[in-house]
Order: C-alpha cells, then structure tokens, then sequence
C-alpha cells in the first residue's frame, strides 16, 4: 500500500509544477508584430516576436528600397539596370559587392550552372521583359558572347567591368 501511496503524491506533486509551470507573468507575454510591402518585383511578409508592440516598417522599407536601388532589374534607375544597359561609370555599393561575391562563389562551385548573366538569354527566350526574338543558332551564339560570370569583374574603383 506504501508504493501505491507514493505513486499518488507523486502524480500529485507532478500535476502541481505543472500547473505552476504553465502559468507565465505578465512579462512573458509576447507580441505578434507584422510588416508587408513590395520589393525586387515582389511582395513581402515579415512577422516578428516582441515583448512590445514594434512598428519597424520604415525600416524595412528602407533596407528594401535599398536593395531596389542597388540590385532590382525591375527598376530601370537601379544600378544593375543602368550596367546592364552599358553604363560603366556605376559605382556599386557594399551589398552589391556582398552579392556579387556570393555569385561569383555559387558560379564556381557549380561549375558555372549558376550564371547571372543568363538574363540576355532569357530575354531573348521571352522568359524576361520585353518581346520574344525570334532565335537561330546565330543568334544565340552572338547572345552567348554576352554570357559568362567569368568574364565579369569588381574593379579597385568599384565599378562593373565586362570582359
């Protein structure tokens, strides 16, 4: 009967830190917070723990609007869209260097199966903005001249030089 008395308070002191364990203080309380928006093209949704209600939107909307001003070939004014069209006097900033570099690794470990100079081709295919063009083997062996990570660099000034 012993056993089956200590088996009881057992259970019982069990159930009671439990129920202690479960009861959180006003302090423990979090709140949801939660920032949307459109950046690079697309649409986004951010949702973040506090133990206060936080409004960081102008920040992420300036971490985005950054991003859109340096990387987004969705704007014609960025500096990827500007290089892309030609214009070597483009400075770029630290995230696009932190980008490219990241690029240029990902492009080597995957042998090159990873390009982001692809986009010549792609639009080209109808698969960017813009018309389709009408493709030949001719056509797509001038279009590849363009293509290769390898044969784009980051100078000591900080501008995009293509090979």
């Amino acid at each position: 009967m012993d056993l089956l008395k200590y088996r009881f308070y057992g259970f019982s002191l069990c159930l009671v830190a439990i129920f202690f364990l479960g009861c959180k203080s006003k302090d423990d309380v979090w709140v949801k917070n939660h920032s949307t928006g459109g950046a690079l093209g697309t649409s986004y949704s951010i949702i973040y723990f506090a133990k206060v209600e936080l409004d960081f939107e102008k920040e992420i909307d300036s971490v985005f609007q950054a991003m859109n001003r340096s990387m987004s070939t969705y704007v014609p004014s960025s500096d990827i869209s500007k290089i892309n069209q030609g214009d070597a006097t483009i400075v770029v900033d630290r995230m696009f260097q932190e980008v490219f570099d990241l690029s240029d690794k990902v492009y080597k470990a995957t042998d090159g199966y990873f390009d982001p100079t692809v986009g010549t081709l792609v639009n080209a295919w109808g698969f960017g903005p813009g018309n389709e063009l009408k493709m030949d083997s001719v056509k797509v062996d001038s279009l590849l001249e363009f293509v290769g990570f390898d044969k784009v660099e980051i100078t000591a000034e900080n501008r995009i030089n293509k090979a």
